[in-house]
């Protein structure tokens, strides 16, 4: 599991992507603050988020991996 410190440094690294939704923005912020708590926080908000916005997640990953960012994880 990655420390608070690796998520949070992962999390940077995907709000630099360019072309992101404000929605998008907003969702990896709220999974930045989460996993500022750690690994179970991040988690249940990361599952919370595919659940009720998959389309949006996908979307925030596809844009990131296309720009060669975020490409062990987040998986989505």
């Amino acid at each position: 599991m990655p420390s608070k410190e690796q998520i949070v440094k992962a999390m940077d690294e995907w709000l630099s992507t360019r072309g992101l939704h404000p929605a998008e923005e907003n969702m990896i912020e709220e999974l930045k603050r989460a996993g500022g708590f750690g690994w179970a926080p991040l988690v249940t908000s990361a599952n919370m988020f595919a659940e009720v916005m998959p389309d949006i997640v996908v979307s925030a990953v596809r844009k990131a991996r296309s720009q060669g960012k975020c490409k062990e994880w987040p998986s989505a």
